[in-house]
């Protein structure tokens, strides 16, 4: 089957492009028939990657708002290829974006030509969580597709008030449409996130970590989180 999966998040800086960079590995290693495209206008960090050979496809006219020829191209690239597609979208175009697909009923058009179509929501511990959960919201209100949960533990635990994100009232409200959870751990700063912040600031991908001049402390480390998202991503059953 066809598989469509489109990372969305009104907030940036909150893991959205790190997700589609851990997605796409995965479905790769998988060894996947690949289709990858960054659609953000302003800040295109997944279409950097030259080892996912990422489209940047910008679907933002002048005013922020969607341009529908381009994004009707990337929905026919979507339908016409054959394997596992994996589309990253900017922050700045997520409320229009979900506006025109909820009125062009695109992902019904996807799912009627057979395509399994996912979207993955990155919500973020600290002082964003509210806003990403709000996006998550707005997300299921606009659509009624799957969804996997990314639970990025970067800025400090994923919660609201005290309590898990996912004891939440507003998410146990939608938990029936969400199909998995990715927990993307919280981890020291001055060994797993300096060495991330060098891997992913040089734009390679963990494949590419052994062509480097990576310590083996650092490429244990780059290993560690690759095994467990790897394995978070399989639990998903996408």
């Amino acid at each position: 089957m066809k598989v469509c999966n489109i990372i969305v998040m009104s907030k940036g800086g909150v893991g959205k492009s790190f997700t589609a960079w851990v997605l796409a590995q995965w479905a790769k290693d998988k060894n996947h028939d690949m289709y990858c495209a960054d659609t953000d206008p302003g800040n295109a960090t997944f279409a950097g990657y030259k080892a996912l050979n990422v489209e940047h496809i910008d679907i933002a006219n002048e005013e922020m708002q969607i341009n529908r020829s381009r994004f009707d191209d990337l929905i026919d690239n979507i339908a016409e290829h054959e394997g596992f597609s994996v589309i990253d979208t900017g922050s700045t175009t997520f409320f229009p974006l979900m506006s025109y697909i909820s009125e062009a009923r695109t992902l019904d058009a996807l799912k009627n030509e057979g395509i399994r179509v996912i979207l993955h929501i990155p919500i973020v511990g600290g002082s964003a969580t509210k806003e990403t959960l709000a996006a998550f919201e707005k997300v299921l209100e606009s659509t009624d597709v799957e969804v996997v949960v990314w639970l990025n533990g970067k800025y400090g635990a994923v919660e609201l008030n005290g309590k898990p994100v996912t004891e939440t009232q507003l998410y146990k409200k939608y938990q029936s449409r969400v199909l998995g959870l990715v927990n993307v751990k919280t981890r020291a700063e001055d060994t797993f996130g300096e060495d991330f912040s060098i891997l992913l600031g040089n734009k390679l991908t963990f494949a590419e970590v052994d062509k480097q001049r990576f310590k083996l402390s650092q490429r244990q480390r780059f290993a560690e989180v690759r095994r467990e998202l790897y394995d978070e991503l399989d639990a998903v059953g996408i």
